[in-house]
């Protein structure tokens, strides 16, 4: 008897150690797949994730209208025109950010398309130069004057690391430029304007703004980037430093459709800035640059602030931190000596501006 118990006590053990050994080779082996597979644990594994947080910069300016003056006091010869008296200034109060934005307002069709005539605009390529020189890498295009040379007058900018919106040769290519991505955080903009001086040939030289158009685009873009930036000239309010109706009702889509950031443009006045359900909305900007007469359509507002972006399950947050603002003065003497000149640098450029700093603070 006492044979026969050692005998089975042996088998037990046997056992024993043989189920060991297979679920211990079943979890190296499953542990081996994953290295190699690059397989990511389920929910089921995970313990304790912490949620990814990247942080990014944003700065937004106004309009860029370029009129036949400028023309004359930026040539330098050879067919140049040298803006960087005009932003001189301007480039050294300049906050650096992830993404610096503005609106060409003036189409820019070159020199061989001729100068800018009022309400006719053109601007040479120079002008490019030195807002992408200036720091800008996110240009809106779409703008009541965009068609003002017609197809000819269109821009396409190949320039690495600069995203723009608004104009296209090719309704395939409408989006085709218009993400980025900087410090883990992927940004997509989009450019509207509600009319055009010129009527169009087509329907995709210059986006002009519909809620199916816009809605279209938005859907296109959400899945695969973090912050939706759209720029829109709102058209027939130029002059207005109050926000109308139809401004409210656009936004108002724009925010429940998603979109985190909405510039607008084109009244050539600074309008009020609001969060609007966790969207940033900056009605106007006014003219960073341009020729106007009027002291409310030469005053600008520059604005910046940081971007946080929270990741976690599969769920995204964006907060905005740190909004500040820079105004600036589009000042000339005799329609000469054209420069953007910040609030806190005029010396006897503008000698009311602390009156309009109150206004609009």
């Amino acid at each position: 008897m006492i044979k026969k118990k050692n005998k089975k006590g042996s088998l037990i053990i046997v056992f024993l150690v043989l189920i060991i050994v297979v679920f211990g080779s079943l979890y190296v082996f499953n542990e081996k797949f994953r290295k190699e597979t690059g397989e990511k644990p389920t929910e089921l594994d995970k313990t304790d994730e912490n949620p990814l947080v990247y942080t990014g910069s944003v700065t937004l300016a106004g309009n860029v209208l370029i009129n036949s003056d400028m023309w004359y006091d930026t040539r330098s010869g050879d067919g140049v025109y040298d803006f960087s008296n005009a932003f001189k200034l301007f480039k050294e109060n300049l906050k650096k950010s992830n993404i610096s934005f503005y609106t060409q307002q003036s189409p820019v069709g070159g020199k061989d398309l001729g100068m800018t005539k009022n309400y006719n605009y053109n601007s040479p390529n120079d002008i490019l130069d030195e807002m992408l020189s200036t720091g800008f890498n996110a240009i809106s295009l779409a703008s009541y004057h965009a068609f003002d040379k017609g197809t000819k007058g269109i821009t396409n900018l190949n320039e690495k690391d600069v995203i723009y919106s608004g104009v296209s040769t090719k309704e395939e290519d409408r989006l085709k430029n218009s993400i980025i991505t900087k410090n883990g955080i992927t940004y997509a903009l989009l450019s509207y304007t509600m009319s055009t001086d010129e009527k169009l040939k087509d329907t995709y030289s210059v986006s002009v703004y519909s809620e199916e158009l816009a809605k279209k685009d938005i859907d296109k873009v959400k899945s695969s980037v973090d912050v939706i930036i759209v720029s829109i000239d709102f058209g027939n309010v130029a002059n207005s430093t109050q926000v109308s109706e139809k401004q409210k009702s656009v936004v108002d889509f724009l925010v429940k459709e998603g979109v985190n950031v909405i510039v607008g443009n084109n009244s050539y006045s600074i309008q009020p800035i609001e969060i609007i359900d966790n969207t940033l909305v900056c009605y106007s900007l006014g003219n960073l640059l341009s020729g106007h007469t009027r002291i409310d359509s030469r005053i600008s507002a520059v604005v910046d602030f940081n971007i946080s972006l929270t990741k976690e399950e599969g769920k995204k947050k964006i907060e905005f931190k740190d909004i500040n603002v820079m105004f600036t003065y589009s000042y000339n003497k005799d329609n000469s000596n054209y420069k953007v000149v910040p609030f806190n640098k005029i010396t006897n450029e503008f000698s009311s501006y602390k009156t309009y700093y109150e206004k609009y603070k």
